[in-house]
């Protein structure tokens, strides 16, 4: 009887084995270079002149989505009849004058200060220097009907700045505060660069019903400028806003899905997600259409091969396919699908996303939370089988998984990592393309996106049959909102 059980499980091994090389060699007979590279030909295409959110190029990219999907046989989500899912914005139009006036000195706007957030509207109140106004910062002070002065960030140079303005605005609006100001010292980040992103025009989710927005400015911190607010901390200052407008506009989304093959593990989805938007058009002369092709059209051209080919080859889960718009507005799309599901969250078990700045190593695919969830091993054979390896993020300091969607899922439980072409450091390769006009489809190499897109085509399939308990690492920072989600104890 012994002997009997260990031949039954060497030749399942062996059956296990086969069928694996067989999806591999039909997986890699399948997927073509020449589509790939038809994808992003569209997509980055000067026509569509860099898909910026609220833009009808924008619409373009999501109908051409949408139409593909149509014709690979991919489904409208269960309850839907249409591929697009309206996303709700407010596209604030950032102000067009205003001053910072305290004691004898002033400060203007562009060549001084520049707003994160701000509402039309004279703000006058005390000054109050607050360190870099967080929790530990405001405990001792009464700051209601005054104006917080604080440095930027927390004191973490490596630190992304924005989530510490959004932080100390919510709890100083909280406190009854009038508003926030931010010394920002330029240098890894430079002012031009600080004044392109927060000026013009910005977007947020508009469910908090047209609310005037606190106002938060970032000042260029000059020498002298810290001490110059210690000293003037107690004194009376005047914040003054003009030409702030707002407008509730919708972006599409797009959603479908195939069906999985088991009668019950159908009920499961993996989500395929990838942003569809870019940065649109700088004012630079000469070529200034910010393309995107690598951020994120190879995303996109990824997410269209996966879905031509699962439709004609279903794993035993449903796999869903996500197309978020607003991505570069703060993962706005994301959110909004996130806090809207069409398809249960507790129902969607996994969420690979692809996004890319940019690659300069093509022997690896790089995955951001590559040992967050219990499928890594899945995710080193799906690249290690077209000639590629998986590795972990190599910039763990800047953060790159919260600043992607997966976040948005992986916030509210849903077991996610980013699976991105490979890069192993920041560098020109990188920076000569990432939101540059110069990052075009005629840029890439179609040899390694066709390898790359074959390994995340073979990823999805075996996470959708894969037999043992998907979730988090234990001890992850999302575990418990993932024990909420899925009710495990």
């Amino acid at each position: 009887m012994k002997k009997y059980w260990i031949g039954t499980l060497l030749t399942a091994l062996v059956i296990s084995g086969y069928s694996q090389k067989k999806i591999e060699k039909h997986i890699n007979e399948s997927v073509s270079k020449t589509e790939i590279k038809s994808h992003l030909y569209f997509i980055a295409s000067d026509e569509l002149r860099g898909r910026n959110t609220g833009t009808i190029e924008n619409e373009i990219a999501a109908r051409y989505i949408a139409e593909r999907f149509r014709s690979y046989g991919v489904k409208m989500a269960p309850g839907m009849d249409t591929y697009f899912q309206q996303v709700g914005l407010t596209k604030e139009v950032s102000p067009q004058k205003a001053t910072f006036t305290v004691g004898d000195s002033s400060f203007s706007l562009g060549d001084d200060m520049v707003f994160f957030s701000s509402s039309n509207g004279t703000f006058e109140g005390e000054i109050v220097f607050a360190g870099y106004g967080l929790e530990d910062d405001l405990k001792n002070l009464d700051i209601e009907g005054k104006i917080v002065v604080a440095k930027a960030g927390n004191g973490n140079p490596n630190e992304r700045l924005s989530p510490y303005t959004i932080k100390k605005q919510e709890l100083i609006e909280k406190a009854g505060g009038l508003g926030l100001v931010e010394l920002f010292k330029p240098g890894r980040y430079p002012w031009k660069m600080i004044l392109y992103y927060f000026s013009g025009e910005k977007y947020r989710l508009n469910e908090d019903g047209g609310r005037s927005v606190f106002p938060s400015a970032w000042l260029k911190d000059s020498e002298g400028l810290l001490a110059f607010f210690k000293e003037h901390s107690g004194e009376n200052g005047t914040l003054t806003i003009e030409g702030k407008s707002n407008k509730n506009i919708k972006v599409p989304n797009v959603l479908g899905y195939v069906e999985g093959t088991d009668p019950k593990l159908k009920d499961e989805y993996i989500m395929i997600s990838a942003h569809l938007d870019h940065v649109g058009v700088s004012p630079n002369e000469g070529d200034s259409i910010w393309n995107g092709a690598r951020d994120n059209g190879i995303g996109i051209a990824n997410m269209l091969t996966a879905a031509e080919y699962l439709a004609k080859n279903p794993p035993r889960r449903s796999v869903a396919f996500l197309a978020c718009n607003a991505e570069e507005k703060g993962l706005l799309g994301s959110r909004w699908y996130a806090d809207h599901p069409i398809i249960p969250l507790d129902k969607t078990v996994f969420d690979l996303n692809t996004d890319s700045g940019g690659y300069n190593d093509v022997s690896v695919v790089t995955v951001v939370g590559f040992n967050r969830t219990s499928v890594t091993p899945v995710l080193a054979k799906a690249a290690s089988a077209f000639g590629l390896t998986a590795i972990d993020d190599p910039l763990p300091e800047e953060n790159y998984y919260d600043r992607s969607d997966n976040v948005s899922f992986a916030a509210k439980g849903i077991p996610a990592v980013s699976f991105d072409p490979g890069y192993t450091e920041m560098n020109e390769e990188i920076t000569r393309y990432y939101h540059q006009p110069a990052d075009e489809a005629n840029t890439l190499d179609y040899d390694y996106l066709t390898k790359y897109a074959k390994s995340l085509v073979y990823a999805v399939t075996m996470i959708g049959n894969f037999e043992d308990d998907i979730f988090w690492t234990a001890g992850d920072k999302y575990e418990d909102a993932g024990k909420e989600l899925y009710g495990r104890k």
